[in-house]
């Protein structure tokens, strides 16, 4: 018995070899065997059910879609009629695909035959109630009937019967998602019948579509899952009424939240968004590389190589020589020029910047794998018949690792030989170009060379020169220094002088006015005691005077100590 049997838990009968092949092309006998009580079995309805079935089957494999059609008719029959028989899921979604399948191909089917099997399929199958509404969906927006379709939406979204609307709770969420898609349809609709001349802010029908949209597009994209084109149509709109912020925060959202599964579409949504207004280099290349993570053969890892490029850091430069020579490892990057032309201008950059170094320790890496990969002679046989640009682009990679034994190379010589078929004198004439480009090249390099040790020396003298300066600078204010203490040292001792001098003249007097006290008068006694006083302030001040000296010299010492 067939599949569908199987699927449909439809139990086999013995019947004759010659009744299994002949095709019964009579009606299909729809009267049932009743019990002794008068009920109707249920042996009667599965052998009716399976005679259906073979005639629906061989029907649509000869592409009898009107009998097919007939018969389909009678297996739906006798369906209704068998109130008590439970279907499974797997059986009633097999009679809602064979009955639409049906519909499709036959020639004069209209959409209310559609309807009519769709409201059908709904009565027989409660399990599959939401999947048949969303799918009825499908069929009007196809067909530009957007009311009726929202319409059977809210059905299926409104449909509950006792346990199976609870176990139906992720249709039920896709239902709602379309149903802000379909919102968002519409206002597509009315945004684009709105007249250029109108301003289209002014438009209150289309602003309630997009209200409906953005309040059903949000609450569905705040729960995990894959929401890839609810994303875009509500991205969409938020850029159109310039919602830029709002917009941004939903797509790192979606991309970033580690609630929602690993989906790659996400940061190629991201990175087109920053791209198109204008983001920062550093943002754009941080979105890429997470990409590279999670899908490193992806088309924007091209991008990627050129972004890195243009910051010109050394780093920068090597990352893009790893992610060119991954990409080209995977079997969809093989036979791409653009790839592989990324990859040469690359290993050309690196050279002129003599880094060849950092090219040939990535090459050492892959060496055996890429010579197995992309250099073997039948691949070279294969690129030379088909794809003979390439080939060139192959044989530049190799001349830049200094290659030139492999028969890759070979070959490729073969087709610029078939390709050019020029004299002996252009070639010559192109010979002669090529020495003048390269001379002029060399004095091009000998010049630089010269500039730059001539920028070197120049530096060198500024240098010395400024050297000098410092030690010039040095040596005054040590000059001025020496004086400064001369000129200290001679006021000091003239200081000294006078305090001498000043200690002998009160030392005369003090004698003088002992001798007048001996004489007997009160005068001499009062001057004694002066002078005594007077001469006790002066060693004070002559003490103070040491401490400041031998704290200034101190001072000096420790400068003179710093200096040298």
């Amino acid at each position: 018995m067939d599949d569908i049997e199987a699927e449909l838990s439809i139990a086999a009968f013995p019947e004759d070899e010659r009744t299994n092949r002949e095709r019964i092309k009579t009606p299909v006998n729809l009267h049932f065997n009743t019990d002794d009580k008068g009920v109707r079995t249920t042996t009667s309805f599965l052998k009716s059910n399976r005679r259906c079935l073979k005639r629906i089957r061989d029907a649509m494999l000869l592409h009898k879609w009107q009998e097919a059609a007939f018969y389909y008719n009678s297996y739906i029959q006798t369906l209704e009629a068998i109130n008590g028989y439970t279907v499974n899921t797997t059986a009633s979604e097999i009679t809602w695909r064979l009955g639409t399948e049906i519909l499709r191909h036959l020639p004069n089917a209209s959409a209310e035959d559609f309807n009519a099997v769709y409201e059908q399929l709904k009565n027989n199958g409660i399990k599959t109630f939401s999947m048949i509404c969303l799918e009825h969906c499908f069929h009007l927006m196809l067909n530009g009937e957007m009311e009726e379709a929202k319409r059977q939406l809210s059905v299926g979204e409104s449909w509950k019967y006792s346990n199976f609307s609870i176990a139906q709770g992720d249709t039920k969420k896709i239902i709602h998602a379309y149903s802000g898609f379909l919102d968002y349809l519409l206002w597509c609709e009315k945004k684009s019948s709105v007249a250029e001349n109108d301003e289209v802010s002014s438009n209150h029908e289309m602003h309630s579509y997009f209200r409906q949209a953005s309040v059903t597009l949000k609450d569905i994209l705040t729960q995990p899952g894959v929401w890839d084109p609810f994303v875009l149509s509500y991205i969409n709109m938020l850029e159109f009424y310039d919602d830029e912020e709002g917009a941004l925060q939903i797509l790192e959202n979606y991309a970033y939240n580690k609630e929602f599964p690993s989906n790659p579409n996400a940061h190629v949504y991201l990175y087109q968004f920053l791209k198109r207004h204008n983001a920062p280099q550093a943002r754009l290349i941080g979105s890429l590389r997470i990409l590279r993570t999670l899908v490193p053969s992806h088309e924007l890892m091209l991008e990627l190589c050129s972004l890195l490029l243009c910051t010109k850091l050394m780093s920068d430069l090597e990352e893009a020589l790893t992610i060119s020579m991954d990409l080209l490892e995977f079997s969809s990057w093989k036979c791409d020029i653009r790839a592989w032309s990324n990859l040469l201008n690359i290993m050309k950059i690196l050279k002129k910047k003599k880094c060849l170094e950092t090219v040939k320790v990535e090459w050492d890496a892959r060496y055996s794998l890429w010579f197995s990969l992309h250099y073997r002679s039948y691949i070279g046989r294969k690129d030379m018949a088909e794809n003979p640009s390439i080939m060139k682009v192959k044989r530049d990679v190799l001349r830049v690792m200094h290659i030139y034994s492999a028969r890759y190379i070979r070959y490729a010589l073969k087709v610029e030989r078939k390709s050019g078929s020029k004299p002996k004198e252009d070639t010559v004439k192109e010979k002669k170009k090529r020495m003048k480009e390269r001379k002029k090249r060399e004095e091009e390099e000998k010049k630089r060379e010269e500039e730059e040790k001539n920028k070197k020396m120049a530096m060198e003298k500024e240098k010395k020169r400024m050297e000098k300066k410092k030690m010039e600078k040095g040596k005054k204010k040590r000059m001025e220094k020496k004086k400064m203490e001369k000129g200290k040292k001679k006021r000091m001792e003239k200081e000294k002088k006078r305090m001498e001098t000043k200690k002998n003249m009160l030392k005369t007097k003090i004698k003088k006015t002992r001798s007048s006290i001996g004489s007997g008068s009160c005068q001499s006694e009062v001057i004694l005691v002066r002078t005594r006083y007077k001469l006790q302030l002066h060693q004070c001040e002559e003490s103070k005077a040491g401490r400041e000296e031998n704290v200034a010299g101190l001072r000096r010492r420790d400068r003179l100590s710093g200096s040298d």
